[in-house]
This record gives C-alpha cells, structure tokens and sequence, in this order.
C-alpha cells in the first residue's frame, strides 16, 4: 500500500475551511503527498493545515484566485506520477487511493478517474452525468437509473474527487482547468475536455457537500451567482445554446425570487436573487468572473 501511496499527490484547494478540512486531515491517510491551496482563507485553515500536517505543501495565494486557478497551482507543484483532487468536504482513505490508481493502471486511456460518491450518510450518489450539452435530453429523475456494476465511462463525474496525470509531456498529459471558471463549472469543463470520465463504482469517497466554505447568507448568494454566470459560460465556451438559456434562467430566478419573497423564505431567497444577479451580469456582458 505504501508504494501506491507514493505514486499520489493530494491537492485540496481551501477558502475558510478550517472546519472541513479537520475531518479531511483526519481521515488522510499518514504518509502520502499533501499540496493545500489556500485562496486568501479569513479563517485558521492555514494554521490548522500547518499543525496537523507538518509535512504539507501549503500554496498562500494573496487573493481568492477561484477554485480551478487554485487547483491548477496545486497541480503545478505536483512532483508524483498522479494527482488526486479532493475537496476539502471529501473523505479519502488509503483503500480509495489505491482503487483510484489501479483502474487507471487497467485502463490508460483513461484522462480522468472518479471514484463513486458518497453522501454524509454513507449512501451513493450519482455523481456522474451526461454533458450539460445533451443533458436536457436525458431523462430529469435518476431514481429508475440502475445502478452500475463495474467500471464505465461517463461525460462528466464530479470534481469532488478526481485521479489524473498531472506532468506534460510523455509522463501525462497535463491536464488543467480553464480559469476562466471561477466556481462551478470548472469540473464540467474538463471532463469535456479530457473526452469523459472513467468511473470506478467499486471505489467510494465519502463527501458531505457544500460544507468546503462557509454558510453565511453572503457566501451563498455568492456561490449562486457563479453558478448561474458558469453555467453561460460553459454553454458559450462549448458552443450550447447560451442566449436562449440565459433568458430562460433570469425568468425563472425572478419568478422563484418573487415567490420565496411573498412566503418569506430566506434563504432560498438569497440564492435566487444570486442566481438572478449571476443571470443579468451575463446577459448584460459580462465575460470575466466577479
């Protein structure tokens, strides 16, 4: 197990997550490569990091430089035949690590590989997805969905958890993460880009979603605005459908907005009016992440 483990470089890229990444130190298992990237985090992530993992790599970037930039950094340093990303919400173990490493030994080819995901309860979770360029005509509810029984290919696998070849040149093909996506999007983009994903569903991760930053009113309006604005602009990088779907998407927040207002539902309503806000900075042209 040791000589797989050192084949792997853990890159996690952090902005106020001391808490998550208590558990995400916790369950990492001793011995194997550590990058951190921090985004400027206002909290003690990176005292908390420092203490715990002495041996860590910790990359201070001065500013929030957005969660693919910061995994790109990560992925720059790496010195180790494969790099892991890992959110700091995810949960890796030594098994995982070496499950990951051997399907993408079986299978070369292979750009990307995935693990499958599971939630904080330990159930799994269909994490992979059809591209959002055809995704509209794939069915909306996965419950019927089978569940797979052995490795498969997928256009998009979340990017919670992530086996790739970082180096250029012959010993990989160096993989990174266009910048352009501050936030959501970003994984999207590469798996379309890499030509899909191989999803090992013998391998699980645990990962407690949206628990990596902070959950004030403000991060979550934040997060909503970069989803609506990411998503036009995968649809626009990828050649989709961007000015009829942007128009469909500020109706909807406006609408969905107007509803939460009337029924006094908060938080639902911050992430509307991000999504909304998101929606009209696009439409109104806006090409560079706020």
């Amino acid at each position: 197990m040791d000589a797989v483990l050192s084949r792997v470089t853990i890159v996690t890229v952090t902005w106020a997550s001391e808490v998550a990444m208590r558990g995400f130190l916790a369950a990492l298992p001793q011995g194997v490569r550590l990058i951190v990237v921090d985004n400027a985090s206002p909290d003690g992530t990176v005292a908390a990091v420092r203490a715990a993992r002495p041996g860590a790599l910790v990359v201070e970037n001065a500013a929030n430089l957005g969660f693919g930039a910061g995994c790109n950094r990560g992925l720059d340093r790496v010195e180790t035949e494969f790099a892991l990303l890992a959110n700091p919400d995810a949960r890796l173990t030594a098994a995982a690590i070496a499950g990951l490493v051997a399907a993408a030994e079986a299978h070369p080819a292979a750009r990307l590989v995935a693990p499958l995901i599971l939630d904080g309860s330990g159930r799994p979770v269909r994490s992979w997805n059809a591209s959002h360029l055809r995704r509209g005509a794939m069915p909306g509810r996965r419950e019927g969905e089978p569940w797979p029984e052995g490795m498969f290919c997928a256009d998009y696998a979340s990017g919670a958890c992530l086996l790739l070849r970082p180096a250029l040149g012959q010993a990989g093909d160096g993989l990174r993460f266009d910048e352009r996506f501050f936030l959501f999007y970003e994984d999207d983009d590469l798996c379309l880009r890499a030509g899909g994903v191989l999803v090992e569903p013998a391998v699980g991760v645990a990962h407690e979603g949206g628990r990596s930053s902070g959950g004030s009113a403000r991060v979550a309006w934040r997060k909503a605005w970069h989803m609506a604005w990411s998503r036009l602009l995968f649809l626009h990088v990828h050649g989709g459908p961007v000015g009829r779907e942007a128009w469909r998407m500020a109706a909807r927040h406006a609408g969905k907005a107007i509803g939460h207002a009337l029924t006094l539902r908060g938080r639902k309503l911050v992430a509307d009016l991000g999504s909304l806000a998101g929606t009209l900075a696009w439409i109104g042209g806006r090409r560079r992440a706020m």
